[in-house]
């Protein structure tokens, strides 16, 4: 698997970390994990066409980790390229609300003219995918909140999107290969919803990852010792993401 940090903080600009987005090369598929806002810029940035994703996994329906559906769905209207292969949407419950929207909103240019779109929305299951299976948890947030874990044959990636400490979190990534964690904020400012650097540590220790990748950084990190943090409990390879971090498992 070819993964790629497309955005490794959230909202606020900060420089080398743009909002939430994720590009997985898989089972000879190409498939995004939220797409915040800028998200279709930087897939192009990464070496991917937006006309290759073959599907989009979202975690949740917070502006910085959807928001850039709007712009993915009108640039794949547009007649040249012409997209024919079918995209399928997956997200928490609440996404065929989000999508009627968003093109409500959006007098109706979001609606696909050449290809089929389809929108699944999904609580806690398993899904095989050509080559590859998607299993999804609760996490703990201010909204209903998906993490995923991504098996391709002995090859296990996990990815938490948004959450506070939670016992699916573990149970996601489990023996991963890769671990990618938020880690919004630091130990000190603990937000309700979000992970602290000593929580990063404890999860992965817990789970026995064998590669944490930390990303969703605020700016109130500039300056802080995120890694001493988390090597008081995690002593595994450890990654701080910026935009354009790629990874192999």
């Amino acid at each position: 698997m070819r993964v790629v940090v497309l955005g490794a903080g959230t909202a606020i600009p900060a420089r080398g970390h743009s909002p939430a987005g994720l590009y997985v090369q898989a089972g000879g598929e190409h498939l995004l994990f939220d797409a915040g806002p800028g998200t279709a810029q930087r897939v192009h940035q990464a070496g991917v066409s937006l006309w290759q994703i073959d599907r989009i996994f979202l975690t949740h329906a917070h502006v910085d980790h959807c928001l850039d559906l709007v712009t993915i769905l009108f640039a794949l209207r547009i007649p040249q390229p012409v997209r024919k292969k079918p995209l399928a949407i997956y997200g928490p419950r609440g996404l065929t609300r989000l999508y009627r929207q968003l093109n409500a909103a959006f007098h109706r240019w979001l609606e696909p003219r050449t290809y089929r779109l389809t929108l699944n929305e999904l609580g806690e299951t398993t899904r095989r995918f050509h080559g590859y299976t998607i299993t999804t948890r609760w996490m703990r947030h201010s909204t209903p909140a998906l993490g995923y874990r991504l098996e391709v044959s002995s090859k296990r990636l996990a990815y938490s999107g948004d959450t506070d400490v939670c016992d699916n979190i573990v149970a996601i990534g489990r023996d991963a290969d890769l671990l990618i964690l938020e880690c919004s904020h630091p130990d000190e400012r603990k937000v309700a919803g979000h992970l602290t650097p000593t929580e990063c540590g404890r999860i992965a220790a817990a789970a026995h990852c064998r590669h944490l990748a930390l990303t969703h950084f605020y700016p109130v990190f500039q300056g802080y010792d995120i890694r001493a943090r988390v090597r008081r409990s995690f002593h595994g390879r450890l990654t701080l993401a910026k935009d354009f971090t790629t990874l192999r498992v």
